[in-house]
This record gives structure tokens, C-alpha cells and sequence, in this order.
């Protein structure tokens, strides 16, 4: 088939071109709207917005023109089988911990995870393994699992039948994936990688190497990300064709069963993007832009990581992260998330030359006169490795009680406390709480930062197990 071609899309573009009367579900009707804002926006896309119609094929058991979107995304991922999910990474991530954990056994999880890998691993209830990742030195940045802690978690705990990854990081860095996942592998390991910022990295032999490369077993990816799909339609990839069964039941239970065919549709579109877009070399011309921009920004501004796609920048003094977002704003500058330290920028798979020009000097002016210093700060680090049991979600049989941060060192926390962005936990329910990571909490709040926790934590509080 024609990794060009489009035959989801083309087919719901078809049958909306013939201007059929709709006497089914949605009730949009086709996208008859009301005159106003609401029809001027979505009237359009309201056309494409579909059930399973004669023709129409079924997300939860494809075998028409669904089938062949997906089929012609394997072939372009080089995978035994791909699926299109309409519920972002979280959904690809719960079925493919479902279909392979097992309660009884233990399984290796990197520890600066996605919060929707501790949701599943909670449904589960799972005993995990936390394994540290290796952060940089001058940046304070994850770098991913290095093959050394690896090695030694799995000479620790060699029942463990399945390793968690997730790469590349928020930041760009992919570390030693393709050590770890062939280390792995050497150990009957299978590998199951959350990759929600890695659709792009097979573009272009300059991005750093995907999981799907380096042999991890199954791989999710938030398409939306990185290229241009709607919000929520990310891809499950899976290695050898046989574990398709395995996670299509999954998938079923965790997947609404009224898909959107307009999000299915930009997944079949994104693939073909990627696809004609490879011939234009991204990263060459990502790199170009760093270069670029690095040049002209004020010194230690730049922060180097592996990915083009990502430009991490430090924030001028005074200011932390959190605050000179907002003076970026001010240049018509929305960036994906900001820190203590730095600001963080997605920047379009394909740059065009106008866009990098205008973007390079907004960027610019807006450094303009400031002085950037290197901070001692670091992000919080985590134990080299340490076991923990992952209960069941809500079914708890311990007393809790509400605590102040201030005296809370050193008790378990009952709670996920979640810095949103990136959704990373800093605390896991079941850890002990300890005084460096206590700080972090207090400094991201008192400089702005957000959380996705009740009220009761932005109060000062969180909620602990009551001793025995």
C-alpha cells in the first residue's frame, strides 16, 4: 500500500461529499448548526464526524478502511501491528500494563513515569520495582534508566518478567535506551515503553533513537504531540504481531465504544504527514535553528538536550520559569511547560523558514538586555531503587489522616501528589516522604506552579497512613 495514502480519511471525506441525510447518531446532524460561532468553527470538521455506518469499519474489531489505516501504519513504524487510540497515551498505557502485569509479580518501572503508568499499575495492584533515572549533572534533567541501574535491579529482582520505560523524556532525552532495552531483552525481559513524545523520532536519522528501534516490545505514542493529529489520538505499537491479540480485549474495556472518526482521521493523516515529511530532513533543520538561536540568545541561555523537536531555555535573573512564561506570552509565546529554571518549547516537526525567522526574533527580543546565571537547583532525585507495593486503586485497608508538609517528613504518603505539567508524580501513595522532595513541593507551589491534587495539598497539607 501507499504509505502516502489516506483511506480513512478519503472515505469519510467521500460520503460527506455526497451531502447524505444523517438519521443516526451524532446529533449534530452532519454539522447542520445554528448560525454564530459555534457553526463557523465546527460545521466543517462536523462532517467527518461519523459512527459505524455500512462502510464505516469498527475501531474495536477493524477490518475495512480502519483496518488499512492501521495496517499502513505498521508499515511505516515497521511494526507487527499498530492501533489507533482515540484516548490519548493513558489509554494505550492502562491496556498495555493490563495485558502483561501481573499482580503476582514484580515488575521494574522507571520512577519519573507518566502519572497514567501509576493509574494502571494501581488498577493492577502490582508490586514495582522503582528504578531512579540518571539526571544530568549541569541541568538537573532526567536522562532515562541508565544500563547500570538496570543491571542492577534485575540481578536484584530477577522474577520481574516485564521493565517500564518511558522515553523520550519531557526534555528530549533518551539516555542509554537502546543499552537498556537490549540488556533487557538478553534477560527475557519483555519491555513495554510509554514513548507519548517519540511519533517523530523515525523521521529523521538525527532525532535520537526511538524505543521502536532499539527493540522494546510494545511502545505508545501520543501522536498529538509531536505531529499534527487532533488531542487524544495517539498510536500502540507492538513488536511481534502475536501480542496484538493480547492488547485488543484491552483496549476494548479502556477505549469508548463511540470512537471519534474525526481523531482516527487525523491519526490516518499525521502517519501520511510523517511520511511525505521525512524527505525534507526535520532535525537537520531543527539543529540549524538551535544553532541559530543559541548564537544569538545571552550566554548559558541555551540548554542542550537530544531532541531538535524540544528547546529548553533557562530563565533570565530574576525570574523563575513559571514567571518568565508569562513575559513570553507577552511576545505571543505559549510555551508546553515551565519549571523553577527553564522554559520548555515544542517546536513544529517541520519548521518552516518564515516561522523559525519570526520565532528567532520574538525569542530574542525578549531576552533582549537580561542576564541569564546557571542555578545550583536541581530536580528532585529519587532512591537508585526500591520496592513498593502499588495498591489497588481506592481499596485500601489502613487509616489515613491529614497532615502539615511541615511535619510530614518521614511518614507515607496516602495520596499522588502530581506537578502538572509534565503529570509526573513526585510522590507515589506508599512512599515515604522525605525532606528533599518535601522542598521541591513547597517551592513550586509558592512560585506558581500547578498541581493536580485537592485542595487540601495547595492549603499545605497532605494526607498521610495513620501510624499503628
Amino acid at each position: 500500500m501507499n504509505t502516502k495514502s489516506t483511506p480513512l480519511l478519503d472515505h469519510l471525506v467521500h460520503h460527506a461529499d455526497t451531502d447524505p441525510i444523517s438519521l443516526h447518531v451524532p446529533g449534530h446532524k452532519n454539522g447542520k448548526l445554528p448560525k454564530g460561532i459555534y457553526q463557523e468553527y465546527y460545521e466543517t470538521i462536523m462532517r467527518l464526524d461519523q459512527t459505524e455506518l455500512p462502510g464505516f469499519d469498527d475501531l474495536h474489531a477493524p477490518s475495512g478502511v480502519i483496518q488499512q489505516a492501521e495496517k499502513l501504519t505498521a508499515e511505516h513504524y515497521q511494526t507487527g501491528a499498530s492501533m489507533f487510540l482515540v484516548g490519548g497515551s493513558t489509554v494505550g498505557n492502562l491496556a498495555m500494563l493490563s495485558a502483561f502485569c501481573r499482580p503476582s509479580v514484580p515488575v521494574i518501572v522507571q520512577r519519573d513515569v507518566h502519572q497514567s503508568i501509576i493509574h494502571g499499575l494501581e488498577m493492577i495492584g502490582v508490586e514495582v520495582v522503582f528504578v531512579s533515572p540518571t539526571f544530568d549533572e549541569q541541568t538537573g534533567l532526567s536522562k532515562g534508566v541508565s544500563l547500570h541501574t538496570l543491571v542492577s535491579a534485575i540481578d536484584a529482582y530477577k522474577e520481574a518478567e516485564v521493565i517500564v520505560l518511558s522515553s523520550p523524556s519531557y526534555f528530549g532525552n533518551v539516555g542509554e535506551i537502546q543499552r537498556v532495552v537490549q540488556y533487557a531483552k538478553m534477560n527475557d525481559k519483555r519491555v513495554l515503553v510509554d514513548e507519548a513524545h517519540g511519533a517523530h523520532l523515525h523521521s529523521d536519522e538525527q532525532f535520537p533513537l526511538s524505543s521502536l528501534e532499539a527493540g522494546a516490545d510494545v511502545v505508545v505514542q501520543s501522536a498529538h504531540k509531536t505531529l499534527p493529529a487532533l488531542t487524544m489520538g495517539a498510536y500502540l505499537h507492538v513488536k511481534n504481531k502475536d501480542d496484538e491479540q493480547r492488547i485488543r480485549p484491552w483496549l476494548r474495556r479502556f477505549q469508548s465504544s463511540s470512537p471519534s472518526y474525526v481523531i482516527m482521521a487525523s491519526l490516518d493523516a499525521a502517519r501520511a504527514y510523517v511520511a511525505e515529511v521525512r524527505s525534507n530532513e526535520p532535525a537537520k533543520r531543527l539543529w540549524a535553528f538551535h544553532d541559530e538561536l543559541k548564537a544569538r540568545l545571552p550566554k548559558d541561555t541555551y540548554v542542550p538536550n537530544e531532541d531538535p523537536l524540544k528547546l529548553v531555555l533557562r530563565a533570565p535573573e530574576p525570574y523563575t520559569g513559571l514567571q518568565w512564561e508569562k513575559v513570553l506570552q507577552k511576545q505571543q509565546i505559549y510555551v508546553e511547560l515551565s519549571n523553577h529554571d527553564y522554559v520548555l518549547l515544542f517546536l513544529p516537526l517541520l519548521l518552516e523558514d518564515e516561522e523559525a525567522i519570526d520565532l528567532k526574533t520574538r525569542i530574542v527580543d525578549a531576552y533582549a538586555g537580561q542576564r541569564v546565571m546557571i542555578k545550583k537547583r536541581q530536580l528532585p532525585h529519587y532512591p537508585a531503587y526500591t520496592r513498593a507495593t502499588i495498591e489497588k486503586a481506592f481499596l485500601v485497608d489502613y487509616e489515613v489522616e491529614l497532615c502539615s508538609m511541615e511535619t510530614s517528613a518521614g511518614k507515607v504518603i496516602a495520596e499522588n501528589i502530581v506537578p502538572y505539567p509534565p503529570g509526573i508524580p513526585l510522590f507515589i501513595a506508599g512512599e515515604t516522604i522525605d525532606v528533599r522532595r518535601l522542598h521541591y513541593l513547597s517551592e513550586w507551589m509558592a512560585q506558581g506552579g500547578k498541581l493536580q491534587n485537592e485542595e487540601h495539598v495547595r492549603n499545605g497539607q497532605v494526607l498521610v497512613r495513620k501510624s499503628r
